[in-house]
């Protein structure tokens, strides 16, 4: 976590990706008394590839193939971090079988599990390690995706 101020005339918001010799997401920001943005920064450790289990369907709507993983976002900017022992006791919301907890931008197309038009879960690469979406919370981190990832074994 890193503190930054911003001038008043900057255009970032929370959720935002800033740049410099690090990359950086804007957790949350609020104004000073001189109206310039004061914001908390998440340093990112990663990039991943969110990936979703579709069929292909021809002009006359046969399916083509096998459904099969397909990219729909590549070179992701995120924050990664391993599920230990002692985090599993600081959040008692975390599922016995997470491994990774992934924070990214909510403009990131990553679905819910419970989501109907999804035949399986997303999956998201990092580093070549595949894991499974399992849980994907709106609400823990305002203008971030707080995701919870299990190791893929499909």
């Amino acid at each position: 976590m890193y503190n930054g101020l911003f001038a008043p005339k900057s255009s970032v918001l929370p959720g935002d990706v800033v740049q410099n010799d690090m990359t950086f997401l804007i957790q949350t920001l609020r104004f000073t008394a001189t109206k310039d943005k004061y914001c908390s920064l998440i340093k990112t450790n990663v990039t991943a590839e969110v990936q979703r289990y579709m069929q292909e369907f021809d002009t006359n709507d046969n399916p083509k193939g096998k459904p099969e993983f397909t990219p729909v976002a590549a070179e992701v900017i995120g924050f990664a971090q391993r599920v230990s022992a002692q985090l599993k006791q600081e959040d008692p919301g975390l599922l016995p079988t997470t491994s990774l907890i992934l924070l990214l931008q909510t403009d990131v197309d990553v679905r819910e599990p419970s989501d109907p038009t999804l035949m399986s879960p997303d999956r998201i690469v990092i580093s070549g390690k595949k894991y499974q979406v399992d849980v994907v919370d709106r609400i823990k981190y305002p203008n971030l995706l707080y995701i919870q990832l299990c190791e893929d074994r499909r």
